[in-house]
């Protein structure tokens, strides 16, 4: 377990050897595990899964190491699942048992496949041949949306069938708090122009009903020069936080603006009665993952799509 951390694994599960001050024969060391929320040079800190948070004294560490995540419960992977989607709403929607098919045109992925959560009625067979219908007459190709362990084994039907793998994305997490902004970043209940064009994909009409306005959604933005430097969204459904479309211009980037924009929406988010704020990137973006771990987020699950050749 020799392995020793550094700051860029706050967020992540980890195991601590301390050496105990009342060492005894037999007793000399124990080991903390639970997520790191701090490291520095005076203390580290880490939140077991259950108690209270442990300050660790740097220098009685004999060893440390980061360890996969908790299994994520099924229910809560379909609950969040299903709060996602409630922040992300297809234009057109069909209920098909258990699933639910969404097409939105072809703007995004998560708006034009199917949220398979729970077993479809009338078997598999009939179920992906309504799937294959449906998309093939809007045009879109017959894609669905695989949430991680719940739906393994309809994974494996597909993909047994032909079906492509396609991006898969980790679901990161973080308990909010509810803390004030006071950053650059503005606040709106509406896309702009500038954020439209930036994020629309060339269906700025499309990206508008699906992004949506008023007092649940929340769009931050940074602007120089006149200029839309750096944005993000943010959508609340039940005790949930979406942070969608975080971006900055390419000649801006590394300066902390991402960030800036990221605590604005979270801030907002706590403050219009959100409990936790989750993300989705997609599984290559190490450094992305790497930033969301530092600013306190853990991964809880991945999905990815599976889609029709």
């Amino acid at each position: 377990m020799r392995q020793m951390l550094g700051p860029e694994f706050v967020g992540r599960r980890v195991v601590v050897r301390i050496r105990l001050r009342d060492a005894r024969p037999g007793r000399r060391f124990t080991d903390i595990t639970g997520e790191l929320i701090e490291f520095g040079a005076e203390r580290w800190r880490v939140r077991p899964a259950a108690g209270a948070v442990v300050t660790i004294e740097p220098g009685a560490v004999v060893a440390a190491k980061a360890i996969p995540p908790r299994p994520v419960k099924f229910s809560e992977i379909i609950g969040l699942e299903r709060l996602l989607a409630e922040t992300w709403p297809a234009v057109e929607t069909e209920p098909l048992g258990g699933w639910l098919l969404r097409a939105s045109g072809g703007f995004t992925n998560r708006a034009n496949s199917v949220l398979a959560l729970t077993a479809p009625e009338g078997g598999l067979d009939a179920a992906v041949a309504a799937v294959e219908a449906w998309y093939a007459a809007r045009g879109l190709p017959a894609k669905f949306s695989l949430a991680g362990p719940v739906t393994r084994r309809l994974e494996d039907e597909l993909a047994a069938r032909g079906w492509e793998a396609r991006m898969e994305t980790a679901v990161m997490v973080k308990a909010l708090k509810d803390t004030a902004y006071e950053g650059e970043a503005v606040v709106s209940h509406a896309p702009s122009a500038a954020f439209l064009e930036q994020t629309g994909r060339g269906d700025a009409a499309t990206a508008e009903r699906v992004f949506g306005a008023g007092p649940g959604r929340a769009y931050a933005e940074i602007r120089r020069g006149g200029a839309l430097a750096a944005r993000g969204r943010g959508a609340v459904a039940g005790d949930l936080l979406a942070v969608t479309n975080v971006g900055t211009l390419p000649g801006l980037r590394r300066q902390g603006l991402g960030t800036e924009v990221l605590a604005a929406l979270e801030a907002w988010g706590a403050h219009s009665g959100a409990a936790r704020a989750a993300l989705q990137v997609e599984a290559g973006n190490a450094p992305a993952i790497e930033m969301y771990l530092r600013l306190g987020y853990a991964e809880r699950y991945r999905y990815r799509y599976r889609v029709r050749p």
